[in-house]
């Protein structure tokens, strides 16, 4: 087998290693296309630290090519592989691809048989990277017991935010996006989504004027994309209202509770959503979500050094990565 292994920070060599025999509870899967995200960047130059030698890797497609005769995934069949998997023997319960277990970089892997989703035809390779984002924002609706009509202030106008905003859409809410990135919010107004505000000191006039002279029923805050002092939310939601703290991966997030204790904010923390992948894939399959505003730029396996090395440096200077999907075509 081959793979993309991280031997120590800003060191990724292309590597064989042993063949995976597939057991009776799992299928193998050769790998496609894999996404190179900000998790990726922070395991190569060593901000998120991992036991080398590691293979990163946390998105990724790829099709069948050993399954039991009598499974429901075929051989032959494209499929998306899940970034979180249940595990009891790890801390938290779960393993995380390309963070705390070896990810996808790599030609083949072994998944279990609940750990694959078919994609239909419908389902481009491009729109399936946007299963994570979908999914996510399934789970903060449900977390959230978010009802029609209400209003849901976004905190972070990125591509999850701009993927939340539209999922609120189409649960009938009616999503405030706020950031103070121009291009981001512009990108929000051409998916679709009505009100897209900066945040800074205008924010709670511009809250109320959206509302029709209230608060916020609700807010998300998405630290992945964020630095704003968290604890800017609470003053803008109502009393009893839920207030979401979302992250891909763990990471500090420091929040002031004075104000949310005072007015009894329900606060919840949500980090992964692999409950929500087939209703994510369900709904893309639907076009219920636009991505023709998101760019997506196609690149050869062998520029993965490269392009990891070019992202690490605008990641160590404190900029925001691109806001593009960087897939990885693995042809071995």
């Amino acid at each position: 087998m081959k793979a993309w292994q991280l031997a120590y920070p800003h060191n990724l060599q292309h590597v064989t290693t042993p063949d995976l025999k597939r057991t009776d509870d799992t299928v193998k899967v050769k790998v496609t296309k894999a996404l190179l995200t900000e998790t990726d960047v922070a395991v190569y130059c060593g901000a998120l630290k991992v036991k080398a030698p590691f293979i990163p890797g946390r998105f990724a497609i790829g099709q069948v090519t050993e399954a039991n005769e009598d499974s429901f995934v075929k051989k032959g069949e494209r499929v998306y592989l899940a970034s979180v998997t249940e595990d009891e023997c790890a801390p938290d319960g779960l393993r995380i691809a390309g963070e705390t277990t070896d990810g996808f970089y790599r030609d083949f892997v072994l998944a279990g048989i609940d750990d694959v989703y078919p994609l239909p035809a419908s389902v481009t390779d491009e729109a399936a990277f946007l299963i994570d984002a979908i999914a996510l924002a399934e789970h903060i609706v449900d977390e959230m017991h978010v009802e029609v009509g209400q209003h849901i202030l976004v905190l972070g106008g990125g591509l999850y935010g701009n993927i939340l905003c539209q999922i609120l859409i189409y649960h009938r809410a009616v999503p405030i996006l706020a950031d103070n990135n121009a291009e981001r919010l512009a990108r929000a107004k051409r998916s679709g989504i009505y009100y897209t505000f900066p945040n800074d000191e205008t924010l709670k006039n511009n809250v109320i004027a959206a509302t029709g002279g209230k608060l916020a029923d609700g807010a998300v805050y998405l630290a992945f994309s964020n630095r704003c002092e968290p604890s800017v939310l609470f003053p803008l939601v109502k009393r009893d209202a839920y207030v979401s703290f979302c992250a891909l991966t763990g990471k500090p997030l420091h929040v002031n509770l004075e104000y949310a204790i005072k007015n009894n904010v329900k606060i919840k923390g949500i980090s992964e959503s692999r409950e929500f992948v087939s209703t994510a894939i369900n709904l893309l399959a639907n076009k219920a979500v636009n991505f023709s505003e998101f760019s997506f730029k196609s690149s050869r396996e062998e520029d993965l050094p490269k392009l990891l090395e070019e992202y690490s440096q605008i990641y160590s200077s404190g900029a925001y990565l691109p806001e593009q999907f960087e897939v990885i075509k693995f042809i071995f």
